[in-house]
């Protein structure tokens, strides 16, 4: 079987496909990773054929764009931000920038099988105008058909400026879905409703060494405290997580990011520890409670170890993932820097947050694996030929 996978340049976008790559290729099927040319390094050692499509970012441009964005989504709701950003940027710039690029590829290398991420459209679009079926992999929770919406306009528009009348419904389209059901709410008109689970990349326990960072550090409660891999950059705000915990007595672990710069935190006393990597599922294992912005592989790293949150948002669906965690009682959302000490020390006295957050790392370990994933899709193809 020919599979052709497609993400945006962003890592933590990409990360979460590669393991069902993987699995596809070592069971024998064809393997080609389409994304941006600044993200080929990812797939660098993977084994897989990285394909490259579209131009490089112009760094400057974007910022620019990202200023107009957050000025065209000052005043609306997080739902109202989301579909905007989705459908106005991702999809009428980035996915349309690189639409006829990416039909061409489709066309040329001739998929039985397109394999997209949901902030990936152009891929959709490009199967569909090629007449290749596709799948929808998640790269967070599971978006709403209203949220949405706005998006297929777009897109509509899109493909019928290159002849095709309608992308076709999405009820049969699988959506391979790492997200818990514990978090998913209920009776919500999802955009992709046919869901596969699947076991999320890189979360569940596994066996490692004790990270040296944990060495000597005097209390018997740790925290830690990320941003992730994308927005670990923004100024004040890991600042304000880590000087909000600074005078309690728990030990503190923060991650900066590969290029952050542990200068700009100060001196800080032997209790707090600044790093700019350390393996997540290493760490997890002795932590009491994760302090983060709500992306999705931090959130499902720490439920998948049964780990209460406390989850100050930043963007984009954050603020949806937020909501999830604190309706099933799994941690506390704050909306600000000034919540996070109170959450945690409520997090860390209420035995409940942490029996919720290990029901949710049962339902975690249960999902199926990539390659079980990847076996049922070759199936798929059979029912589609």
């Amino acid at each position: 079987m020919r599979l052709m996978f497609s993400s945006g340049a962003g890592y933590s976008h990409l990360a979460p496909m590669l393991p069902l790559a993987k699995a596809a290729r070592a069971a024998g099927d064809e393997v080609a990773f389409v994304t941006g040319p600044e993200a080929v390094q990812y797939l660098e050692n993977t084994g897989l054929q990285a394909v490259s499509v579209g131009q490089p970012s112009d760094p400057a441009a974007a910022a620019s764009m990202w200023q107009r964005a957050r000025e065209e989504m000052a005043g609306m709701t997080a739902d109202e931000r989301l579909s905007h950003l989705v459908a106005e940027y991702m999809v009428g710039l980035g996915a349309a920038a690189r639409l006829d690029a990416m039909v061409e590829f489709v066309r040329d290398w001739r998929p039985d099988l397109v394999i997209a991420n949901l902030a990936e459209r152009a891929a959709v679009m490009a199967a569909c105008l090629s007449g290749v079926p596709y799948a929808m992999h998640a790269i967070g929770p599971p978006k709403s058909a209203a949220t949405m919406e706005r998006a297929w306009e777009v897109a509509n528009g899109l493909v019928r400026e290159r002849g095709l009348d309608e992308l076709p419904p999405r009820d049969g389209v699988p959506y391979l879905d790492f997200w818990p059901t514990g978090l998913i709410p209920p009776d919500v008109a999802w955009e992709y409703p046919t869901r596969w689970p699947l076991q999320p990349a890189g979360v569940t326990p596994t066996p490692g060494p004790r990270p040296a960072v944990l060495d000597g550090l005097p209390y018997d409660r740790t925290v830690y405290v990320t941003l992730g891999t994308t927005h670990n950059a923004r100024p004040g705000v890991l600042e304000g997580m880590v000087a909000a915990l600074r005078d309690e007595p728990v030990n503190v672990v923060a991650t900066i990011g590969r290029d952050g710069d542990v200068g700009r935190f100060g001196q800080q006393p032997d209790h707090v520890r600044i790093e700019q990597f350390v393996p997540q599922t290493q760490l997890l294992p002795a932590v009491d409670a994760v302090v983060c912005h709500g992306g999705s592989a931090t959130v499902l790293g720490a439920l998948a170890h049964g780990v209460p949150l406390v989850v100050l948002p930043l963007a984009t669906d954050h603020f949806e993932v937020a909501a999830q965690i604190q309706a099933a009682e799994a941690g506390i959302a704050v909306d600000s820097g000034d919540g996070i000490l109170d959450a945690v020390q409520t997090v860390l006295a209420g035995p409940a947050y942490r029996a919720s957050a290990a029901a949710l790392a049962a339902q975690i370990a249960e999902q199926p694996a990539p390659a079980a994933v990847a076996a049922r899709l070759r199936d798929l193809k059979v029912s589609i030929r």
